[in-house]
């Protein structure tokens, strides 16, 4: 715990003669130089000797006392956190989170410099500076910036949940690595409402139309593996051979998922296996080259849809959310075991993104349970 006193300073000003306010003095024994906060807007009369008097001094030591346990909580542990040597900025803390997500997958660091980007525009806008101290960022900035990135940037619900969860992940950050003394997410910060989008998945007979559909598009192959595997784009552009060893003559996927950074291991069965391609190169080798998600590769993913009489607006995503509804709806897989095929760090995850597709019986699993 710091230790906390405050000091009487003597107001210089003519209209609060007779009058003092506190100064705090806030020290840990590894800090490198105390905190000096100031307060003269709590005043108190050196002489009271009116009953208007009386009250404002007992108003203002009622905020005096609620300080001094502010700061006590604020500051609760700061003798195991080192005090910066230096102030670090909000916007050199993203550049260094930046840097620090650089091993993560393409998106995280496109989100992250994204972020950045809209720091930069709503500080603009607002006329604040995007080097403020980071200590310095409080609620109140936090709640201008999520009303300025819905309202006025006119970003979707999603975008600006993602951008604000984010930011929420570097202060987090931050607090880790003791730049902050108090995280003002951990103050209930009301986040962007993120809007339901409906789901959109094909059927295992969608999913087999498509696969008797000719179509020239060099995404065929990667997004019916992933179909039948559930893998996320990400980790398909990156898959090399040597992810997909051969154990006891039986094809195996083993990756650690660049998103979630956890591991998934399982047998290739028959219905994936058919789009590898024929020969095996070597373990580094990408398993699908030079394969890109991108605008014109996704324009020719919804084309093959269409002629293969799918009229559904896919995405490379669709992919994932295909193989969960199979699993799902018509197998009726337990959430917890979908979870880690999946890659999912927690079966929470699954649940609030694939729930509603689980079929799972209640009387059956009673009756599993308990008998008749």
């Amino acid at each position: 715990m710091a230790t906390i006193r405050h000091t009487q300073i003597t107001s210089t000003s003519k209209k609060r003669k007779g009058q003092w306010y506190p100064k705090f003095y806030i020290k840990s024994p590894n800090w490198i130089k105390s905190l000096r906060p100031s307060h003269s807007d709590i005043l108190f009369y050196k002489r009271a000797d009116t009953q208007e008097k009386k009250r404002q001094n007992a108003n203002s030591q009622r905020l005096l006392d609620a300080l001094y346990r502010e700061y006590e909580k604020k500051y609760e542990g700061a003798e195991y956190t080192l005090a910066p040597s230096e102030a670090k900025s909000l916007i050199n803390h993203i550049d260094d989170m930046i840097g620090l997500k650089a091993d993560k997958s393409e998106s995280t660091v496109k989100g992250y410099k994204n972020l950045r980007s809209a720091i930069l525009r709503f500080c603009e806008d607002k006329k604040r500076s995007p080097k403020i101290n980071i200590n310095k960022v409080d609620v109140r900035f936090l709640d201008e910036f999520r009303v300025w990135l819905v309202n006025e940037a006119g970003l979707s619900g999603g975008t600006a949940h993602k951008y604000f969860g984010l930011l929420s992940t570097s202060f987090k950050k931050a607090k880790q690595y003791g730049l902050l003394y108090s995280n003002p997410f951990d103050n209930d910060v009301e986040f962007p409402k993120k809007e339901k989008s409906e789901m959109v998945f094909l059927t295992p007979e969608e999913v087999l139309k498509m696969k008797h559909t000719s179509f020239d598009t060099p995404v065929r192959d990667a997004f019916l593996f992933m179909c039948y595997t559930g893998i996320r784009q990400g980790d398909c552009r990156s898959l090399t051979w040597g992810d997909l060893p051969v154990i006891d003559g039986e094809t195996k996927i083993n990756v650690r998922t660049q998103k979630a950074n956890t591991d998934i291991f399982f047998k290739i069965r028959k219905s994936a296996m058919e789009f590898l391609p024929a020969k095996r190169m070597g373990d580094s080798d990408k398993v699908f080259p030079n394969l890109k998600f991108d605008n014109p590769n996704n324009q020719k993913l919804r084309a093959w849809a269409y002629k293969s009489g799918v009229k559904k607006h896919i995405t490379p995503h669709t992919a994932r959310h295909s193989f969960a509804f199979f699993m799902l709806d018509r197998h009726n897989t337990p959430l917890s075991t979908l979870s880690k095929i999946l890659g999912h760090t927690n079966a929470r995850t699954t649940e609030d993104e694939y729930g509603h597709l689980s079929v799972e019986n209640i009387e059956e699993a009673m009756e599993k349970a308990f008998g008749e």
